[in-house]
């Protein structure tokens, strides 16, 4: 190990802001602009920000581009929080940016050093933040580094590799969710959950009856109430003391209003050790409990937000937890109304309804829970599909929560490794022994995509792939292969977005966007089958004798006359010259469609470089770059932004 002084192994990068009295530089922004809160977080990386500015705003001031794999730091108000940059980014005046010297310092290994160091500084100043970070500030810093490039990138392989499977955990959490999301919506906003026959309810003809009081068809049989009737009793928050005094003995977790989205497994939870009386210790949150939030909120974020107990969720913690005063605890009196009453809570907070339910105290915004609860009117579904869905939602919640139990321990192991092979305390070789039950990610991740996999048996998009096909052929007079249909989703879903597409978890593939449960209902063959051409090709054709009842379907209702309406104007996208109904043009136009999608710009150089990180599995092409030429690409950005 040598002791280097930090400016003397980097190059520093300024930040900038743009005039915001310059609309030109903000208005249809599409660069990406970080500040401090877009990655104060325990994430090594950070993919976007909150605020976006043009390139004229980038030309216009100080601001400057960040590479990808280059450090951040903030400088100013929140001191010291750091991230790499996963895609190439502008950023503030009040963060520095660092870039490693090439032969002298590993990027990866600058960033673990830093991470470190910034650690024992609040350590020292007893977990305060200190003030601030100039340019005189790097020339002040001392670290310890190895003098050899290659052992410094062995320890920084160590480390990642634990940040990769958090992040490969966080990536299954991110699947999970959105696939419990789209079962909820198929049964309880689609009205689509199984009937007796196990088919979908509403699209197999089952019975709709208007309802008076919500203005709207609900499932026959079921009926109206408010949340009030699913509560049995609430449970009011508790501070406590920081230190065990007198009466209060009790020591438990506090779970703030601040902790409710990382108990949720989006964020970190940093609840706080506090000790409460013995006599109130009927307010320990157990199974089955609701947090609310009941104050607080700001001006763009409604009070109300929520999570759930599980007992997945008490695992992750060595103490009973109870909720601040800031929140409630709610417990219902069905255990099987969970997962309704979740979503269905998540439903109404994300449609802002409850903006129009706060009082203010103080300045502060309070939800008027009781009067929320009691008077707000919701449908409530028949008990025997409840408990199916609760039967289905469990074991995803719990799998969730034990990915996030498992992170817990992977940052606790790398943050131990952190100071002791900073410090030469531990070797690689001893880390690699401590390592020895960490999965490789990448396998990890697919064969627990897998098992997310085999809890969805019963989501399908049988009708929406049958008119897919059926009108291919009616419109374009072509067939193709199943990867067309998930592209004509994919695409529909960049450009006019159906809310059931939302949850259906595309992922890059390396032929174009793929969804697991598309490739489900596609495999069913219900009404369409594949026809061999010979050669081991084949192509997708529609199955006629289906004719009547998926032309019923098409003009069933709103949903489904929107959905022909959007396949119809994708097909006279594919007729214009540029795409001409090739399947090659097809994949270009899905391609960059999602690189400008996720990156959040039509710039040129950014898109190709996302299609030169997209792999593929075709012969003759590495990547997505290879296949498609610069001036391919340039057209079709073009022809997107004039769509």
């Amino acid at each position: 190990m040598i002791n280097v002084i930090l400016n003397d192994i980097i190059d520093i990068i300024s930040g900038g802001t743009p005039k915001t009295s310059v609309d030109e530089y903000w208005k249809d922004g599409t660069v990406g602009w970080l500040s401090v809160n877009d990655f104060n977080n325990d994430n090594r990386f950070v993919y976007n920000s909150e605020k976006k500015i043009t390139k004229l705003g980038v030309e216009k001031s100080n601001t400057k581009y960040l590479d990808k794999g280059d450090i951040i730091i903030s400088a100013r108000g929140t001191v010291g929080a750091l991230a790499q940059i996963g895609n190439p980014m502008c950023f503030n005046q009040s963060c520095f940016g660092i870039r490693g010297k090439k032969n002298i310092v590993d990027t990866d290994f600058l960033y673990y050093s830093l991470k470190n160091y910034v650690r024992n500084i609040i350590k020292r100043s007893q977990g305060s933040v200190f003030n601030t970070i100039n340019l005189a500030s790097f020339k002040l810093m001392e670290l310890k580094i190895p003098k050899s490039i290659s052992y410094q990138k062995q320890i920084a392989k160590i480390l990642s590799d634990l940040d990769a499977k958090i992040e490969v955990n966080n990536k299954i959490n991110q699947e999970l969710e959105a696939l419990a999301k789209t079962l909820y919506d198929y049964w309880f906003v689609q009205f689509d959950f199984p009937d007796a026959n196990g088919k979908p309810y509403k699209s197999s003809g089952g019975k709709m009856v208007y309802n008076e009081v919500l203005k709207r068809e609900i499932p026959e049989g079921w009926g109206v109430t408010t949340l009030s009737n699913w509560i049995e009793h609430d449970k009011s928050g508790d501070w406590g003391k920081e230190e065990e005094q007198g009466n209060y003995t009790e020591k438990v977790s506090c779970i703030r209003g601040a902790d409710l989205n990382g108990l949720n497994g989006k964020g970190e939870v940093k609840a706080p050790e506090r000790f409460i009386l013995k006599k109130n210790a009927h307010k320990i949150l157990e199974i089955g409990d609701f947090i609310v939030e009941i104050s607080g909120g700001s001006p763009t974020q409604s009070t109300g937000r929520m999570a759930f107990i599980t007992a997945e969720t008490l695992h992750r913690f060595e103490n009973p937890l109870i909720c601040s005063n800031f929140c409630k605890a709610v417990t219902l009196k069905e255990v099987h109304a969970l997962y309704n009453f979740a979503y269905l809570w998540n439903k109404i907070y994300d449609a802002g309804v409850l903006f129009g339910w706060e009082g203010k105290t103080s300045g502060i915004k309070n939800l008027l829970f009781e009067s929320f609860v009691t008077n707000y009117e919701v449908e409530k579904p028949s008990e025997e599909v409840m408990k199916l869905f609760y039967e289905k939602a469990k074991p995803i919640h719990a799998q969730i929560q034990k990915n996030l139990q498992q992170n817990q321990k992977l940052a606790e192991l790398r943050d131990w490794l952190l100071p002791m092979l900073m410090n030469g305390q531990v070797t690689v070789s001893e880390a690699k022994e401590e390592l020895g039950m960490v999965a490789e990610a990448g396998a990890a991740y697919e064969r627990d995509k897998e098992a997310i996999d085999s809890l969805f048996d019963k989501i399908n998009y049988d009708y929406e792939v049958g008119v897919v096909v059926l009108l291919t052929r009616q419109i374009l007079d072509r067939t193709y292969g199943k990867k067309y249909v998930h592209k004509m989703l994919s695409n529909i879903q960049f450009l006019e977005e159906l809310p059931v597409f939302k949850d259906l978890a595309f992922k890059e593939n390396g032929w174009g966007m793929h969804s697991k449960v598309l490739d489900k209902t596609i495999a069913n063959q219900k009404y369409v089958y594949f026809e061999d051409l010979g050669n081991e090709r084949s192509v997708l054709n529609f199955n006629f004798k289906h004719i009547k009842e998926v032309s019923i379907w098409m003009q069933k209702d709103d949903y489904s006359k929107d959905f022909v309406l959007k396949v119809e104007n994708m097909l006279k996208i594919y007729q214009k010259s540029l795409i001409n109904k090739d399947m090659d043009r097809i994949e270009l136009f899905n391609t960059v469609l999602e690189c400008m999608a996720v990156l959040e710009t039509d710039d040129f150089e950014a898109v190709r470089r996302k299609m030169g990180s997209w792999k593929m599995h075709e012969e003759g092409y590495a990547t997505k770059e290879d296949k498609f030429t610069p001036y391919e690409t340039q057209l079709m950005i073009d022809f997107i932004k004039d769509l």
